[in-house]
């Protein structure tokens, strides 16, 4: 019964958005083009808009709003002086009361090309975010009205949700949607995909349906192909974002756009990259929904080049390790693709912070159930350089090498030597580690001391406890005055007496 509440619900708001797009449509106003620059009076209102005293902002707001009754501003004009968005930063970002926030809308509706007889019990809210989703469809040739209608847009995305959904509700995707079939300059295109991933954060709070998000991911894919970075940078930052939204995983993968994401890193064109990889290591770490497809997409090669570079080896560890965890199955691939043999080259010779994501790389190998993991950590021959990090102050990260050391003793014991002896445990004891357990069970960390302790007792023989039985077989008494004797000679068996 709630589903079928949630269905009519989602359908009534798609009515409705058709609707409105249909009359965003319609909506059309003559204006003459204007070539004149930025006058003084321009100059004036920008001053008053630029200040952060209500009163500056109101009477600024004033003088323009009855110099569009005047008509002495064409739309371009405005545009080009980049108004609406200050306008939406007046409303969204400074400390002013309801009669400015009121005047900011009504000078917005004027600009607009809506009747504002339709508006007169319309919220604020409602009025601002619907003359801009106006502006879109009534100037959608003009590219500084786009560029300044997006970028006031974002401006209230930015500053809440709330106008996100209520942006949403006044059909702007169909209008996005229709800019993006046209053919857009590097500018149009970096404000448009800079708005649509705005609308792709935090989709997991009061979150729209999906179908009315859906259509923004044409958008994105294009995006990612793009040839421009900033273009590429927010698309990558879309697909972080909905990875954080498990409902449109589906729609996502439909699009592949986790593996468009994987051929953009693998591309050594343009500045991109970075944010490509930060994008594919929140995805990763978010859900294990893509890793499938990116694997399929060739991205353990693509790290296998970036593992042993020193800039990019921690963040491309640290996207390893979480495919580690993915299960048996990863880890298999991880061994096949050659990547885990580099990862034990980081362990070698990078430094610490690269070091500590390769160990958890072979930590999380080490919790594997299967033998021929446990089997190939140990011929990657790196146990010196793994345990040597045993003496590093990272509490986590000591713990999960010990619990690792005792899955690989463990595994040592079924494939004991000629003479009884775990082979792991020689290997370990050769590097150092139980010189290292020793010290570690004495930890003030009740988790360390115990794990050490139980590795200490399980796999190593207690010498102390074989030495302290023979020195009590070959004990042989000594008064106190003998012992007291025998020190004041050995001190002074080279100093004269003296009385």
């Amino acid at each position: 019964m709630r589903r079928k509440r949630r269905e009519d619900e989602v359908q009534i708001r798609k009515i409705h958005r058709e609707e409105q797009f249909e009359r965003n449509r319609r909506a059309t106003v003559q204006r003459s083009l204007s070539n004149e620059e930025v006058s003084e009076l321009m100059k004036t209102v920008l001053d008053g808009l630029h200040s952060f005293q209500e009163e500056h902002n109101y009477q600024a707001l004033r003088k323009f709003n009855n110099d569009l009754d005047k008509k002495l501003w064409a739309i371009e004009t405005i545009a080009k002086a980049q108004i609406l968005n200050k306008l939406a930063d007046v409303y969204c970002n400074r400390t002013i009361g309801d009669t400015t926030r009121q005047l900011v809308s009504q000078i917005l509706l004027k600009i607009s090309v809506l009747d504002s007889r339709n508006f007169e019990k319309s919220s604020f809210d409602n009025i601002c975010i619907q003359s801009l989703v106006s502006n879109i469809s009534a100037f959608s040739t003009n590219e500084d009205v786009l560029c300044d209608t997006f970028q006031a847009l974002a401006c209230f995305l930015i500053r809440s949700i709330t106008y996100r959904n209520l942006a949403l509700d006044n059909a702007i995707v169909p209008e996005l949607i229709e800019v993006s079939t046209k053919t857009m300059s590097v500018r149009l295109q970096r404000t448009l995909m800079w708005l649509v991933s705005l609308f792709c954060e935090k989709l997991d709070k009061y979150s729209p349906h999906v179908d009315e998000v859906t259509p923004l991911l044409e958008i994105i894919a294009t995006g990612i192909t793009s040839s421009d970075p900033m273009v590429q940078t927010d698309a990558a930052s879309s697909c972080a974002f909905l990875a954080d939204w498990p409902p449109i995983y589906e729609h996502m993968s439909e699009h592949k756009l986790c593996s468009m994401l994987v051929a953009n890193l693998s591309n050594d064109k343009g500045n991109a990259r970075p944010k490509v990889k930060c994008g594919i290591s929140y995805i990763i770490q978010a859900t294990s929904y893509f890793t499938e497809e990116m694997i399929d997409a060739g991205l353990l090669e693509v790290l296998k080049g970036f593992v042993n570079v020193s800039y990019m080896s921690q963040e491309v560890c640290f996207i390893i390790s979480n495919i580690c965890v993915e299960g048996e199955h990863t880890i298999d691939k991880l061994i096949s693709s050659g990547v885990l043999r580099e990862v034990a080259r980081v362990m070698e010779a990078a430094e610490y912070r690269s070091r500590k994501e390769a160990a958890f790389v072979i930590c999380h190998c080490c919790s594997s159930s299967n033998r021929r993991h446990l089997e190939y950590v140990i011929e990657l021959g790196m146990l010196v350089s793994f345990t040597d990090l045993l003496t590093c102050m990272d509490v986590s990260l000591v713990a999960y090498i010990l619990d690792a050391i005792h899955s690989l003793l463990q595994f040592g014991d079924l494939h004991l030597n000629s003479d009884n002896s775990n082979p792991v445990a020689v290997k370990l004891e050769e590097a150092g580690c139980r010189q290292k357990l020793e010290f570690l069970s004495e930890s003030q960390c009740f988790d360390i001391h115990i794990k050490a302790y139980t590795i200490l007792e399980r796999f190593y023989e207690d010498e102390d406890v074989m030495t302290a039985e023979q020195e009590i077989t070959n004990y042989q008494p000594h008064s106190t005055i003998d012992n007291t004797i025998d020190m004041i000679i050995r001190n002074n068996s080279s100093a004269p007496y003296s009385f």
